[in-house]
């Protein structure tokens, strides 16, 4: 199981390597959503980015806290849905600290765009 977290964790840094988190949005908990100006790409109206989300409390997964968390996001711009590809939780700020929980390509469900949703905010943002 280590060796399994090893070759992932080493999978997702190569994948998120170089960084450029901009702060887009904080929620009324405080909660600051940022995403990588670096990571984004776009074919047509679709938009690939990773979001990186700090929380200002912690969140419990389990027996661990969770401070913060990047997630990647395929956005359709056209369409106003999205869904989550992969996923990293951690246990301190901005991305650092111990890997809580590692979830990878498993989503294929597309989700509406809320109106007035972080979401939203968030799509407005990487679509335009």
């Amino acid at each position: 199981m280590t060796r399994f977290l090893f070759l992932v964790s080493l999978i997702l840094s190569f994948n998120v390597y170089g960084q450029v988190w901009e702060p887009v949005v904080e929620s009324d908990n405080h909660t600051i959503y940022s995403y990588d100006s670096s990571s984004t790409k776009r074919e047509g109206d679709i938009v690939t980015y990773w979001e990186l989300v700090n929380h200002k409390t912690p969140l419990k997964n389990g027996k661990s806290l969770v401070l913060s968390s990047k997630t990647k996001i395929i956005q359709d711009c056209e369409k106003n849905r999205f869904k989550v590809s992969d996923m990293i939780e951690y246990d301190g700020h901005n991305g650092l600290g111990n890997m809580v929980n590692v979830t990878i390509g498993s989503e294929t469900n597309w989700y509406p765009t809320e109106k007035d949703s972080i979401n939203e905010v968030l799509k407005e943002w990487v679509c335009k």
